[in-house]
């Protein structure tokens, strides 16, 4: 097999790896405009009328960027150099919460055991905070009493809606948490594509660009947080420097049947 000229069809997934063991740390399968970019440096030798001997080129880089249909909780922890943390029974995750709940029979039942003391309730008037509410040994006029999940309303709250936040401890559940002094650190990059003989588009190949190490641009990250927007991202792509002969590759390209 020599293909030359394919039909990009698309490109179907990433992979992040760990460097040490090659585990994937990351997966992204939703990827929009997708691009591969070269560049390097160059300098002319001249010679003592300042025309042109030759040109030299050095420094090449490598980078890859695009643009995730949606949301990403992979790809959040490697542009923030951390870990996506995932919540079990034995591992929990501090959660905030917040729910509105209608008042019956003087009592209002929370979703979550809370996991710190809440002080304060709210009454709701047209979708706005209308009067606030403190904790108390026993409900009152002014104080509410909470028992487990259960919140006794204050004795002249009969009916209505009540809001009320507070944190809780979540068996399921996912944190990635963008430390201030954590930066990405260098991956593995595989990325997965599938192309089309040009004269056959029944006939496929699979495709893949491996680079050894890359590292997630973090200088400016834009994620719009809309139902339709789009999470960016870039990879550049680094030769590692103690690498002698091919091993020192900054990425490569592989077609197979």
């Amino acid at each position: 097999m020599n293909v030359n000229e394919l039909i990009l069809d698309r490109v179907r997934s990433l992979i992040f790896t760990d460097l040490s063991d090659g585990t994937v740390i990351g997966r992204l399968t939703q990827l929009e405009d997708p691009s591969l970019q070269t560049a390097a440096e160059s300098e002319d030798v001249t010679d003592a009328q300042g025309a042109v001997i030759t040109r030299i080129f050095r420094a090449k880089t490598g980078r890859f960027e695009a643009t995730n249909s949606l949301f990403s909780m992979d790809l959040l922890a490697q542009q923030t150099g951390s870990n996506k943390e995932i919540a079990d029974a034995d591992n929990k995750i501090p959660t905030a919460c917040e729910e509105i709940l209608e008042v019956k029979e003087g009592k209002i039942t929370l979703a979550h055991e809370p996991s710190e003391e809440i002080k304060y309730i709210y009454k709701l008037e047209n979708n706005n905070l209308a009067q606030k509410y403190v904790l108390g040994a026993a409900a009152s006029a002014t104080e509410f009493s909470i028992s487990g999940q259960e919140i006794t309303v204050p004795t002249g709250v009969t009916s209505g809606y009540i809001y009320v936040q507070y944190m809780y401890d979540a068996e399921s559940a996912v944190r990635v948490t963008n430390n201030a002094d954590k930066f990405p650190e260098a991956v593995g990059v595989k990325i997965f594509a599938i192309f089309k003989d040009m004269c056959n588009e029944n006939i496929k190949y699979a495709g893949v660009i491996l680079a050894r190490k890359g590292k997630i641009d973090p200088t400016s990250v834009d994620i719009t947080l809309t139902p339709t927007g789009k999470h960016s991202f870039a990879i550049d792509f680094m030769k590692d420097y103690c690498a002698i002969g091919d091993d020192s590759d900054l990425f490569s390209v592989v077609i197979a049947e």
